[in-house]
């Protein structure tokens, strides 16, 4: 082990050459501008999204990565669907909702969705028949009222049928069931009356299927009557109609419903007492299990419950209001004084010019002289295609190969005849829908007639939503594209 003298036996003492002591961290940033407005911006940011119903929203989604029930306001509730087609009156301008969409419905024939009555759904000559295909829990046989197993109620609509959200809430799936509901969104409803017991509050799920395209995306916040969906008759479908129903969270025996959208058997207990699919809709076996765990959706919807008082929570204190505007305020001055800096630092200076022929620097800025640009002869005109007219075939469906999920992807649909030539002046009979054969997305327009198309050709917006690989199916001609996958950034 090495000894070390003491500097007071050798006679002398020792002292540091530097006394001042290196400034801490904090003493440094606290001489940086910079750093402060970097601080009171981040508690101008906290403090005023503390303040106020959608700052909130915002910052508890953004940080905390969830959704504040208490935000959900029930106002009410609209019908899925506003209005629909009177068929008696379609049907004498040759309507049909199998082979035509709702775009080609006329206006004068449209009617508000019909109010729904058990007592008349089981009327197969009612008119009401004509929309509500099935009834609540009705069967495949009957279409009447608890006549069978079959959750919700089935709305006969053409394709393209614009879909809202009964209330508001939030959406917890899109997704795509291709043997069973197809296309379809569910939306949850926090806070809103229990049906059971109108002055008590529950969550309630409502269920809308069979879509053509989906305008919402998972996480996303919707408003009562705020445009979710398109009908379509994708999955296990005989015809273009709505399926729409509500789940409980809770049933009526306490338990809490599995998974949403909620079926009242599966096909193993369905087999188990000697039952096909379909067999099983057309019978009560299940009822019971239905009426525990399902709404009559109409029926929860003309009632129009009152909304039920809840407690509020206490406003934010005005110290805080105070705090948050100081700060604010403080920023704003801070970035001026910076703003006016940055401008006086970049003003313009006077320009040196260097010969550099010889190397020698000129006092005074030579005058920019600008070179002649030779004019280019004038183009020839390009002959004019000659218009390929005629019935249309077909379509071509063109886009990248990929998409990001964060953008909106171009796609160009480009008309065919039977010879699989451009139509360049089409000859359209019906309208054109697009709908999705794999994955999910929203396309904009979603329906297409022959006026968006210029020269056989029209370009559609898609937003694919989700991972997976997008197919995307224009109907009725039964084109397809080729995969479009997901690329990361």
């Amino acid at each position: 082990m090495t000894k070390t003298s003491s500097t007071k036996r050798l006679g002398f003492r020792s002292r540091p050459l530097l006394t001042k002591k290196e400034p801490r961290v904090l003493h440094y940033l606290s001489q940086q501008v910079t750093f402060w407005i970097a601080v009171m911006s981040v508690l101008a940011f906290v403090a005023g999204n503390m303040v106020g119903q959608h700052g909130w929203h915002v910052f508890w989604k953004s940080v905390m990565g969830g959704v504040d029930d208490s935000l959900i306001v029930y106002t009410g509730t609209v019908t899925p669907i506003e209005k629909v087609p009177d068929y008696v009156r379609w049907a004498k301008y040759g309507g049909n909702p199998h082979l035509h969409t709702f775009r080609e419905v006329p206006q004068d024939v449209l009617v508000p969705l019909p109010t729904y009555s058990p007592a008349t759904q089981n009327d197969d000559s009612h008119p009401m028949s004509l929309v509500y295909s099935i009834g609540h829990l009705g069967s495949y046989e009957t279409g009447g009222d608890q006549d069978g197993s079959h959750p919700g109620i089935d709305i006969r609509v053409p394709v393209g049928t614009p879909i809202r959200s009964i209330a508001a809430g939030i959406v917890t799936s899109v997704d795509e069931d291709r043997g069973g509901f197809g296309t379809y969104v569910v939306v949850r409803h926090p806070n809103v009356p229990d049906p059971d017991r109108p002055s008590k509050t529950t969550t309630l799920y409502s269920v809308y299927a069979h879509l053509s395209s989906a305008s919402v995306v998972e996480g996303e916040i919707v408003t009562k009557g705020q445009q979710i969906a398109l009908s379509g008759q994708s999955g296990f479908a005989t015809g273009p109609h709505l399926h729409f129903q509500i789940d409980r969270d809770i049933d009526t025996t306490g338990e809490k419903v599995p998974y949403h959208p909620y079926w009242p058997f599966t096909n193993t207990e369905a087999r188990a007492v000697g039952l096909t699919f379909n067999s099983a809709v057309n019978s009560t076996v299940f009822l019971k299990r239905g009426l525990e765990s399902f709404v009559s959706p109409l029926l929860y919807i003309q009632a129009q419950h009152a909304p039920v008082q809840v407690a509020k929570k206490p406003a934010a204190p005005a110290a805080v209001k105070q705090v948050a505007a100081t700060l604010d305020e403080r920023v704003k001055l801070r970035l001026a004084r910076r703003q006016a800096t940055l401008v006086a630092t970049a003003a313009p200076k006077p320009v040196v010019a260097t010969d550099s022929a010889v190397g020698r620097v000129n006092s005074v800025t030579p005058v920019a002289v600008a070179e002649p640009v030779p004019t280019p002869a004038p183009a020839k005109p390009a002959a004019p295609a000659t218009p390929v007219s005629g019935p249309v075939a077909g379509v071509e469906i063109r886009h990248d190969g990929a998409f990001s999920g964060r953008t909106w992807e171009t796609v160009t649909l480009t008309l065919l005849d039977a010879s699989g030539n451009p139509v360049t002046s089409p000859t359209l009979d019906r309208d054109l829908y697009l709908r999705t054969a794999f994955g999910q997305a929203e396309f904009r327009p979603s329906v297409l007639t022959s006026l968006d198309f210029q020269n056989g050709k029209a370009s559609v917006q898609v937003l694919p939503t989700g991972q997976k690989t997008l197919i995307i199916q224009v109907q009725p001609l039964g084109a397809m594209s080729a995969p479009m996958v997901f690329r990361k950034e």
